[in-house]
């Protein structure tokens, strides 16, 4: 992990923003892919699972849990991917902290992606 920052341009920040808002879940995140030359693959958000409502454990998740964004980008462009960039953002759109969790950690590095993390504070992100 480092603490490395660059600026994310508006118009990507934005567009996270706007995704994440759309989110049906408690936490709003949405993701975007981009490719080894840098365009876009796709965006999405985090989503309730597909057994969100059972009360058994299962390998998807307890219930409530939702499938995070970044995973969703990786299931359906998987190598193709490069880079994915998350964002969580409050109700009001309000950027708030985040980083992927261990699993998506482990996924993104066994398809050689890099995580990075838009987070408070002008737009800056680090890497994960």
């Amino acid at each position: 992990m480092g603490n490395k920052k660059a600026n994310v341009p508006l118009a990507i920040e934005q567009l996270l923003k706007e995704k994440a808002a759309h989110s049906p879940c408690t936490y709003k995140v949405s993701a975007i892919a981009f490719d080894s030359k840098g365009d876009i693959l796709g965006h999405t958000t985090n989503s309730h699972s597909v057994n969100w409502n059972v009360i058994e454990k299962d390998k998807v998740g307890r219930a409530g849990t939702a499938v995070h964004a970044e995973r969703r980008l990786m299931a359906r462009y998987g190598s193709l991917i490069k880079t994915i960039v998350i964002c969580r953002a409050g109700r009001s759109g309000i950027l708030r902290p985040i980083d992927p969790c261990p699993v998506c950690q482990r996924a993104a590095a066994k398809y050689g992606i890099k995580i990075v993390s838009l987070m408070p504070g002008n737009g800056h992100q680090h890497e994960c």
